[in-house]
């Protein structure tokens, strides 16, 4: 993955990590920090991830690549990621 590519996701990343924060009833202060660090992790493992796997090749054909990033997987494993970060916060022990 290049620079590019790396900026993007951590750009889009924080974006919605601030999304979160003032869409929705926040937690925590730096909630959107720990949601946009989790969503480009995911974004950045599923998509250097799954398509050197041998299990997931299928994986590299879906969708266009921007500068060694494979969209589609990145999004679904931001996402998902970000989905998990979000509930964890949200359902850990009150501060």
């Amino acid at each position: 993955m290049g620079s590019l590519a790396f900026v993007g996701v951590v750009i889009v990343a924080l974006a919605a990590g601030f999304a979160v924060q003032y869409l929705t009833k926040m937690s925590l202060r730096y909630e959107w920090l720990i949601v946009g660090a989790a969503a480009a992790f995911g974004a950045i493992f599923a998509s250097e991830g799954f398509p050197g796997s041998n299990i997931f090749s299928g994986v590299t054909s879906w969708g266009p690549e921007i500068d060694g990033l494979v969209l589609i997987p990145a999004a679904i494993g931001a996402v998902l990621l970000a989905l998990v970060a979000d509930l964890g916060i949200r359902t850990g022990p009150a501060q």
